[in-house]
């Protein structure tokens, strides 16, 4: 594929957030802020921000850009209730990473090394009270194991810590952990780049984790061919239309310098812990770069980016369980609001309404799902009420629900014990065999009346017994007042009975 042929701006961020500007999406804030008014700015309101001039550099931040399913749903040209089905279609179909030069990279436009190398000037900021400093939380990383040869892409935050250098928060298990480590066996660095300022698919690519190639994988994702480009310092390839570059590598020092805390998609913060040092090379930016910060613990979960991002994650995954088990779910849905990979909610044909508590059986042995909702397909489970008006009316506690103890926490669970283990819980909201039976088990709903006949009143009810939007859509009644009175008449002579679920009929001949 010829350079030529390459949409640089197609999956660039700054073009995105125009596009959720245009949408009415995104907040835009022309007024100065300074880096430490950021985390109140961005979370007074649940917009995507866009500021325009921040800090003594005037710098522009995008902050929230995937903190709503419908803007997910929106970078991925899908609407929400179709955004798995898309993504599943997406990484089910290759597309190539193609490696373009440094001097048609945009991100190369500028590129500073050496001595003039300075963190300082990028928008490190504290986002939460009781954080252990300022960080860059939207880095997306890029690496490749020297021996496998593994492509490798992941989310960290950045703790500033010199002009020069920062920690990365690599404690919890991960592919890049394990190259690190693997490294550090070596007496190795670990080459290592960080794009800042990324597309909301390159996000997706590093929040999920797959045996496979993970550029490979970024690009599926998108749905186009990925433009990459070889780092000028340490060689790492990283995708030529990101807004900001930081070369480096992780030292073979291993794990020496205290990170965090940090504030946690839990709501609560991660302890301090060891953590590698990352050395910059050399930072590779456009020439109008955007910065972009990803909205990352605080008080509303639902607008966590993590928590977006993962819950599309979390119903691939439970779609993958549930079809490898022979159950075909008609929906799925993981409400972000619960924070990342706790809950996640399943509709079944209702012919499969007793397959319920097998789903959740298999469900519970997916990493950190902790909270399993079963219901049938005319409940839509992406509705808070559906689901409130569901447990009120299909959900008896001493049968409908499955209770599983001693099983793995997710990570920093704060329900876990001192052996890391939790409970989980499922909750069958189906309902049981036969329904409905009568007219008390069935839902309510406005009447669709739509003209099929124009016959007379008497000759509907000779048909048999009827409801009386039956006898309107039958008789051509546009509001079956007359009707009632219609009904009124046979009654008084004796020839109109009622059944229990309350249609009308003729009292036939002894």
């Amino acid at each position: 594929m010829s350079t030529a042929s390459i949409d640089f701006d197609r999956f660039r961020l700054r073009r995105f957030v125009e596009r959720l500007a245009a949408e009415g999406e995104v907040l835009r804030v022309e007024k100065a802020v300074n880096l430490v008014e950021l985390p109140r700015e961005i979370e007074s309101t649940p917009q995507a921000t866009w500021f325009r001039n921040v800090g003594p550099d005037s710098l522009e931040i995008a902050a929230g850009i995937s903190g709503s399913r419908r803007r997910i749903a929106m970078a991925f040209e899908t609407d929400e209730r179709s955004l798995v089905r898309t993504v599943a279609q997406r990484i089910a179909t290759a597309q190539p990473v193609v490696e373009v030069s440094s001097a048609d990279a945009p991100v190369h436009a500028r590129v500073i090394t050496g001595d003039t190398i300075d963190l300082t000037r990028l928008p490190f900021y504290l986002q939460h009270e009781f954080d252990g400093g300022p960080y860059i939380s939207s880095a997306v990383d890029f690496s490749v194991d020297r021996v496998t040869g593994k492509r490798n892409v992941g989310c960290r935050r950045l703790m500033l810590r010199s002009r020069t250098t920062c920690t990365t928060n690599l404690t919890n298990r991960s592919d890049l952990r394990t190259m690190y480590l693997a490294a550090l066996e070596r007496g190795e660095p670990l080459p290592l780049s960080f794009a800042i300022g990324s597309h909301p698919a390159d996000f997706m690519a590093g929040v999920l984790q797959a045996p496979v190639d993970e550029f490979g994988l970024l690009a599926a994702l998108r749905g186009a061919p990925a433009p990459f480009v070889r780092g000028v310092t340490n060689g790492v390839l990283v995708p030529a239309d990101s807004e900001i570059i930081l070369e480096g590598y992780l030292d073979a020092q291993g794990y020496r310098e205290m990170d965090g805390p940090y504030g946690e998609f839990w709501g609560y913060y991660g302890p301090m812990h060891p953590d590698p040092v990352f050395h910059v090379t050399a930072i590779a930016m456009r020439s109008d770069a955007l910065h972009q910060s990803i909205v990352h613990g605080g008080r509303e979960s639902a607008r966590m980016e993590t928590n977006q991002m993962t819950a599309v994650i979390c119903e691939l995954a439970a779609s993958r369980t549930l079809r490898a088990a022979g159950i075909e779910p008609a929906a799925i849905y993981a409400p972000p609001g619960s924070t990342l990979f706790q809950s996640i909610r399943v509709a079944l044909k209702r012919a499969d309404h007793a397959r319920a508590r097998e789903a959740i059986e298999h469900l519970f042995k997916i990493p950190g799902f902790k909270h399993i909702v079963v219901a049938d397909d005319d409940v839509d489970i992406f509705d808070e009420q559906e689901v409130h008006w569901a447990t009120s009316t299909r959900f008896r506690a001493d049968c409908d629900l499955v209770v599983a103890s001693g099983l793995p926490g997710f990570y920093e669970d704060p329900t876990a014990d001192a052996t890391g283990t939790t409970a989980k819980m499922g909750v069958d909201l189906t309902a049981p065999a036969g329904w409905p039976a009568n007219i008390k088990q069935r839902r309510t709903s406005v009447p669709a009346i739509v003209s099929t006949g124009a016959a007379s009143l008497r000759d509907v009810l000779a048909r048999g017994p009827k409801f009386f939007a039956d006898l309107m859509r039958e008789t051509g009644s546009r509001d079956g007042r007359e009707l009632a009175l219609a009904l009124g008449e046979l009654r008084e002579t004796a020839e109109l009975r009622r059944l229990p679920d309350g249609e009308y009929a003729l009292i036939g001949p002894d």
